[in-house]
């Protein structure tokens, strides 16, 4: 029977009598809750840190936590990785490098739960670049509620106040978090590509290598000034490289890999409930009209966009040639 090695003994023992499916949605649930507060810790260093420093150290710190534990494993699907080097590199570019510093540049100039409430656009980001690749036939209604999403997110731009079109006073934060939402939306249908033989925690690992390179390189383009390591920062570099990097990672693909891609797609719709209770206590901040009216349409449009099954004849949207993963893969 293969084990789960994301999940330490005691928590198996005591999710024992639980159903697979209520072990799962645990998981993704506390993943939502450690990715959330990756938001919270990031805005309360905007101050402390460039975005790209902040995404090399965090996980380069990640990435020496967990290769004691998964080098034996890579070294043993080391053809495999060889062999889908590209689509690595890919994700490692776009998930880890690309997306992480967007989000960090823009809790520099805009609100925690803002950029929590943006990110909720990502399923329907994922739905229109599945369209436009043919990856998937999306319904009338699934376009729908995509518009209405969208509706929602130009509210939360435009700040619930329609003057700021005419003088394009956009937050730029607000705009950095559009970008990000783009670049996770290619992250995820390339992360559909991932093929069966490709275990998840090897393949995180694996394209965290590439996004290192890169962001090392970034880093030393733009010779920011050098960041001075505080207690309060060191504290936040360690909760962001080990609980909203290694284990929220880890805990996803374990769910993902119990209920499927697709239902638990829905979780990431936690981060704005989570977030907003963060931002409250740890950053003081506060939803005004323009955040509630914005996340009513954001949400709206999720809710008919999930309310809609994929076609019968296509493969659901994240499901691609091997993201199917079967639970063997965390065993092997």
């Amino acid at each position: 029977m293969a084990t789960h090695p994301v999940i330490p003994t005691f928590g198996r023992l005591l999710l024992a009598s639980w159903t697979p499916q209520a072990r799962a949605s645990v998981a993704l649930a506390f993943a939502a809750l450690f990715w959330s507060g990756n938001f919270i810790a990031g805005r309360a260093l905007r101050e402390d840190i460039d975005p790209l420093t902040l995404n090399l150290l965090r996980w380069s710190f990640c990435l020496l936590i967990f290769l004691p534990w998964i080098g034996g494993k890579a070294w043993r699907h080391r053809v495999v990785v060889a062999r889908e080097w590209r689509l690595l590199a890919l994700l490692g570019a776009t998930g880890i490098a690309a997306f992480h510093t967007l989000v960090y540049q823009a809790l520099a100039s805009t609100t925690a739960i803002n950029a929590l409430l943006m990110l909720s656009l990502t399923p329907a980001a994922i739905l229109t670049g599945a369209a436009l690749t043919r990856a998937s036939r999306p319904s009338p209604a699934q376009w729908i509620g995509t518009l209405v999403s969208l509706l929602g997110a130009g509210f939360l731009l435009l700040r619930g106040a329609p003057t700021v079109m005419h003088s394009l006073a956009f937050a730029p934060g607000d705009l950095w978090m559009f970008g990000a939402v783009a670049v996770w939306a290619a992250y995820s249908l390339l992360l559909s590509r991932r093929p069966a033989d490709l275990p998840p925690d090897v393949a995180l690992a694996a394209s965290i290598v590439p996004a290192i390179v890169l962001l090392l390189g970034a880093t030393l383009l733009h010779a920011g000034a050098r960041p001075v390591l505080t207690p309060h920062m060191f504290w936040a570099l360690v909760y962001i490289a080990v609980f909203a990097s290694l284990i929220a990672f880890l805990l996803w693909s374990y769910g993902v890999d119990v209920i499927g891609p697709e239902r638990a797609g829905q979780f990431v719709h936690l981060m704005p409930v989570f977030g907003a209770v963060l931002a409250l206590l740890f950053l003081g901040e506060s939803m005004g009209l323009a955040q509630v009216v914005g996340a009513v349409f954001v949400f709206g449009g999720i809710g008919l966009v999930q309310a809609v099954r994929p076609h019968p004849s296509l493969p659901p949207l994240t499901q691609g040639r091997g993201c199917l993963c079967k639970r063997r893969e965390w065993s092997k």
